[in-house]
């Protein structure tokens, strides 16, 4: 067990910056001017993404908005027409009938308003949808088409994860704008008909209301500062949720015994978080109510200089009485205004990561060409001179190779970790681009051949194989999604793969879904699962297949028929063979020894054990362990 003493710092360091906090952490340094000053330009972000997104019903919030800003106003001057009719000398019947012209025209208008709302309602809620699968798609377009390389940078798996939080944040932005639209033109509204009513009750109307919109923005700016300065707390807490509820963590929990170590990291930080909650509370209590006793004050103040205007009979009791409801409806709508301010502007924040990521993208998309030729039958693949090295390698992964495979040929890579296998074999697939030298199909670049149809003549088993989650069937026709295979060649694939009857003993055989997520989902073992992966490759009719360590977690029943299969495509079809089981490579036409990214031996099996080289003695330790 962990010494009791352990602080809490050393057993969860600081974890990076998570996708969610640059918009909030923008927010929390970001002054009250600053955040206005930004606002335009969000705003003006939002109304073009709508635009783009659903044209009609964008226009039909901007009428709606508008229209129903204008009829706030008509709406107050009828209020005020009504009071002034109803508080007029005269009989009471007299009053009310010369008041109903107005109180039709409060109604008509109320009802208008009413209307709009509704159509406002429907147009938002049409729109969310359509802008998230606008930006979504897009992004997803990006995703899909980039090379490869792109993976390998830090930078753009960050910038990725960011951006895909910024897809979600469209629609909040979006939101967020037309109901903050919609709430300045409330105040706008009660502006322009105060301003009819009597000019001196306009700045009543500001000390009445601008306090409280000052005390919400003031509350939220310490909320946002309060939840930026936790976040390492809530990250550590997320991952010690993780640790303690989550099915891979649940057994060395157990066995190790780790139940009361992890509640005391827990409890500790837990309780630093309350203590911080607690402390704000307190601090957006203070300024909550500090904006409400000014504002009372002012509101007090405004009831008093109404009376005053009255006594002296400035302006009569009709506008009094209007300025009141026009107090209260001014303080609902920049309530609205204040609230959507803080959301645009992190919401803001996040859809700039996206639209940042997109920008930035573009380096990695493949250079656009005139059309291509598809790729005639593979004859022989020429390795000139290749060399990759990823950015942060002070190495190159391969230097300086040349080597030749012919059709019909069984082509082993071997060499310890990190000679670079793989990322030879992903040159040779097209997956990409070497920093020089040049990988050729029939003598042609491969950059010179259309990608698509030259993909379709390479199948790629890789060593860091995905959990589709989907049914077996179609993990493994997924292998060759774009011919639509029949059910007859997948389970002839997942034969030749040792696979068919693993899956048929499957509680829904090849229907079984391969993802505990689903109800009745299934989850298989590493073998079970690199069983499906050949399968994949197996299905393709593909003139070159590339397998990388194929056999790491099968059983030496199932490596046996695996290899047996791959037997049997030499001389007919193409393979390139990668696995650190030299046993399995000694039928390969030709073996090429890795080390340091360089070829150091190459030959046939019997030619490399004559030799005495690296092949020979990795070949005899792996032997010696059965021999012994």
């Amino acid at each position: 067990m962990v010494a009791a003493s352990t602080t809490e710092h050393s057993v969860l360091p600081e974890l990076r910056e998570m996708w969610w906090e640059s918009g909030v952490r923008a927010r929390a340094e970001a002054g009250t001017w600053a955040v206005f000053a930004e606002l335009p330009k969000l705003l003006a972000a939002a109304v073009r993404l709508s635009w783009r997104a659903d044209r009609g019903r964008t226009l039909l919030v901007a009428i709606a908005t508008v229209g129903s800003g204008v009829l706030a106003s008509f709406g107050l001057l009828a209020t005020r027409q009504v009071l002034v009719q109803l508080f007029e000398g005269g009989p009471t019947p007299q009053r009310v009938t010369a008041a109903l012209p107005a109180l039709a025209a409060l109604a008509a208008v109320t009802g208008l308003r009413a209307g709009l709302g509704i159509a406002t309602g429907y147009a938002q809620n049409g729109l969310t949808p359509r802008v998230d699968r606008e930006v979504e798609r897009s992004l997803f377009e990006v995703t899909t088409a980039v090379r490869l390389d792109a993976f390998d940078a830090d930078a753009f798996a960050d910038d990725m994860e960011r951006a895909s939080r910024g897809t979600h944040s469209a629609a909040g932005l979006v939101q967020g704008a037309m109901n903050m639209l919609a709430g300045l033109a409330g105040v706008l509204a009660v502006t322009a008909a105060v301003i009819v009513i009597h000019p001196l009750l306009l700045l009543a109307l500001l000390v009445a209301t601008v306090p409280n919109a000052w005390a919400s923005l003031r509350a939220g700016h310490h909320r946002y500062q309060t939840f930026i300065a936790g976040s390492v707390r809530r990250r550590r807490l997320w991952l010690l949720h993780r640790l303690m509820a989550e099915r891979d963590s649940a057994t060395e929990l157990r066995s190790y015994d780790l139940r009361r170590f992890l509640l005391d990291q827990y409890d500790r930080v837990m309780g630093a978080e309350t203590d911080i909650q607690l402390a704000l509370a307190r601090r957006v209590t203070t300024t909550t109510s500090v904006g409400s006793v000014i504002g009372g004050l002012a509101t007090v103040g405004v009831y008093i200089l109404l009376g005053v205007l009255l006594l002296r009979g400035q302006i009569p009791i009709a506008a009094a009485a209007t300025c009141v409801i026009a107090v209260q409806t001014a303080q609902r709508s920049l309530t609205t205004v204040t609230l959507q301010i803080d959301n645009i502007y992190t919401e803001g924040r996040h859809f700039g990561d996206y639209t940042g990521f997109m920008e930035r993208a573009a380096q990695y998309l493949p250079a656009a060409r005139d059309e291509r030729p598809a790729p005639d039958t593979l004859r022989r693949i020429d390795v000139r001179s290749v060399a990759l090295a990823y950015p942060d390698r002070d190495t190159p992964a391969v230097d300086d190779v040349t080597l030749t495979v012919r059709a019909g040929q069984t082509v082993a890579f071997v060499g310890e970790n990190g000679s670079g296998k793989t990322t030879l074999a992903s040159m040779i697939a097209g997956l990409r681009t070497p920093d020089a030298g040049t990988v050729e199909w029939n003598g042609r670049p491969l950059t010179d051949w259309e990608p698509a149809a030259l993909h379709a003549q390479i199948a790629v088993v890789t060593q860091e194989y995905h959990k589709w989650p989907f049914t077996a069937a179609t993990n493994i026709a997924i292998g060759d999604a774009a011919a639509e295979p029949s059910q007859p060649r997948i389970e002839t694939a997942a034969a030749r793969a040792a696979a068919h009857d693993m899956i048929t003993e499957l509680p829904h055989g090849y229907e079984t879904l391969l993802d505990r997520t689903f109800a009745n989902g299934q989850d298989l073992s590493g073998g079970q699962w690199q069983r499906i992966t050949a399968a994949r490759g197996f299905l393709r009719t593909a003139d070159l297949l590339i397998m990388d360590e194929p056999s790491s977690a099968l059983d030496p029943r199932a490596e046996d028929a695996l290899f047996q299969a791959i037997r049997d495509r030499q001389g007919r079809l193409t393979t390139v063979l990668i696995t650190h089981r030299l046993a399995n490579v000694r039928h390969a036409d030709r073996i090429y020894v890795m080390h340091h990214g360089r070829i150091e031996e190459q030959g046939t099996h019997d030619e490399l054990m004559a030799a005495g080289g690296r092949y020979s003695e990795l070949f005899r330790i792996q032997a010696a362990g059965y021999l012994a």
